[in-house]
C-alpha cells in the first residue's frame, strides 16, 4: 500500500486550530494510502483510519523542528516512503532535506504554498517568541525587527531566496493556493509543476443561515495593525449616518486593543461597538448566522481562511482587495471587494446591503454557493490525493 509522508505540518495538531493542517489531515480518506505525519504535539487526532499523527514533543519549536528533520531522514531512507509532503512551507523559507537532496528519488509535493504578508512590529514579536518557547518584551524584539525590516532586502532576502529556491526546485509538484499566488511561484519553477488548490472550510460545521433583518456586523481577527480595524472604525461613523442601530460585533484579542477603544470612545461609538474577545467559536458562528453583513478590513493576508468561514454561514462580504480576494469573493456575487485603507469605500458596501434585504439574502445564498462549488474541504483534500496518485502512478 503506497505511503505518504508528510511533514512539517503545523506544529501542534488540534481540531480547533485556526488554519489548514488538521483539516487537511481529518479529510484525507483513503483505504488505498497510509499517511503518516510528525508534528510537536496533537491535542485531537484526525478521523480517518489511514491517517496517523505521531507526537515528537520539544521545549520550544527549536528544539522540535531538529528533532522532527532528523525523524524526516530516518524515513526517507527506510525505503518506506512513496511520496514525500512537506505542508507547511511558509515563503520564503526552506527545507534543510531538500535543499541538500536527502530525500532520494522519493516524489515531492510542497504546498499548500501562499504568497507572503507584511509582518509588524507586534507579529515579529510574537513570531520569535514562539521560537524561543517565552514571552518576550517588545523593547527586546521592536529594536530587532527594525534591524531585519531595514536590512531585508539587501542581508536577508537573497539568501533566503536562494534556500526556498532550491526547496521549490527538489519539489515535483507545488500546490499554490490561489491564481494570485500561481504568479508568484510561475517566477519560481517551471509551470508543469504548478497545481492549483486552495484552502477550505467545513461547511457541515459553518451551516447556511438565510439573512433576516439584523442590522448587525461582525468583524474576526487578532486586534493588531495589519487587520486595519482602524479603518473599519472611521467606516462606521458614516455607515451609523444613514443607519443609527448599526452595531458591530468585534472577536479577537491583541496588542492594539487599548488604542482601538480608545479610538471607539473617541468616535463616539461605544453603543455600537462590542469587543468579545476570544470566545468559542460556537458563539462566532451564532453571530455570524444572523449578521447582515461580514467586514474584514485587513492590509494584508496570504489567504483568509475567516472569509470562507462567513460565507459558508451566507454572510454576504464586505473585503479589502489583498492576496487572492477577487478569486473569492467575486464583485456583486458574493459581496463586495473594496480598497485598502478605504472607509469611504466599507461605509457605501455596508449601507448597500443594509439598505436591501432581498439583496443581502441574494448574496448570502450566493456566498454559500461558492463554498459547496469551491471551497470544501473534502473536495480539496480529495484533489491533494490526485496529486499523490498522479506521482505514484
Amino acid at each position: 500500500m503506497p505511503r505518504v509522508l508528510v511533514g512539517p505540518t503545523k506544529a501542534d495538531i488540534s481540531d480547533d486550530e485556526y488554519g489548514k493542517s488538521y483539516n487537511l489531515l481529518n479529510n484525507l480518506h483513503d483505504e488505498s494510502f497510509t499517511v503518516d505525519t510528525y508534528t510537536r504535539s496533537v491535542a485531537d487526532h484526525p478521523a480517518p483510519e489511514n491517517v496517523t499523527v505521531h507526537a515528537l514533543g520539544g521545549a520550544n519549536r527549536v528544539t522540535f523542528y531538529a528533532r522532527l528533520y532528523r525523524t524526516l531522514l530516518s524515513e526517507l531512507r527506510s525505503g518506506s516512503v512513496d511520496v514525500y509532503h512537506h505542508m507547511n512551507l511558509s515563503y520564503r523559507w526552506f527545507n534543510p532535506l531538500l535543499v541538500a537532496g536527502l530525500h532520494g528519488d522519493v516524489p515531492v509535493v510542497v504546498g499548500p504554498c501562499q504568497a507572503g504578508h507584511a509582518i509588524m512590529a507586534e507579529e515579529f514579536n510574537r513570531m520569535v517568541s514562539s521560537w524561543v518557547g517565552t514571552d518576550l518584551p517588545r523593547p527586546l524584539t521592536d529594536p530587532l525587527h527594525a534591524t531585519v525590516d531595514a536590512t531585508r532586502d539587501v542581508v536577508l532576502d537573497p539568501p533566503r531566496m536562494e534556500l526556498f529556491q532550491r526547496t521549490l526546485d527538489a519539489a515535483d509538484r507545488v500546490v499554490v493556493v490561489h491564481e494570485e499566488a500561481r504568479k508568484v511561484y510561475a517566477d519560481l519553477v517551471d509551470e508543469s509543476k504548478l497545481r492549483t488548490i486552495p484552502l477550505g472550510v467545513d461547511p457541515t460545521v459553518f451551516e447556511y443561515s438565510e439573512r433576516g433583518d439584523s442590522q448587525e456586523l461582525v468583524a474576526i481577527g487578532s486586534l493588531r495593525e495589519r487587520k486595519g480595524y482602524d479603518v473599519l472604525f472611521d467606516a462606521l461613523t458614516e455607515i451609523r449616518r444613514a443607519f443609527p442601530d448599526v452595531h458591530l460585533h468585534v472577536f479577537g484579542e491583541g496588542p492594539q486593543e487599548a488604542t482601538l477603544r480608545r479610538q471607539v470612545r473617541t468616535l463616539d461609538l461605544e453603543s455600537n461597538v462590542t469587543f468579545h474577545g476570544y470566545v468559542d467559536q460556537s458563539v462566532v458562528r451564532e453571530h455570524l448566522s444572523r449578521a447582515r453583513a461580514f467586514v474584514h478590513p485587513s492590509r494584508s493576508e496570504s489567504f483568509s481562511l475567516v472569509r470562507l468561514e462567513a460565507m459558508s454561514m451566507g454572510c454576504p462580504m464586505v473585503v479589502t482587495d489583498i492576496s487572492g480576494a477577487r478569486e473569492m469573493v467575486r464583485e456583486d456575487e458574493e459581496g463586495y471587494v473594496v480598497p485598502t485603507e478605504s472607509p469611504d469605500a466599507i461605509a457605501e458596501s455596508v449601507c448597500t446591503l443594509l439598505a436591501d434585504d432581498d439583496l443581502a439574502k441574494q448574496i448570502g445564498r450566493r456566498a454559500r454557493d461558492r463554498i459547496e462549488e469551491k471551497y470544501d474541504w473534502r473536495k480539496i483534500a480529495e484533489e491533494y490525493l490526485d496529486v499523490y496518485r498522479s506521482l505514484i502512478s
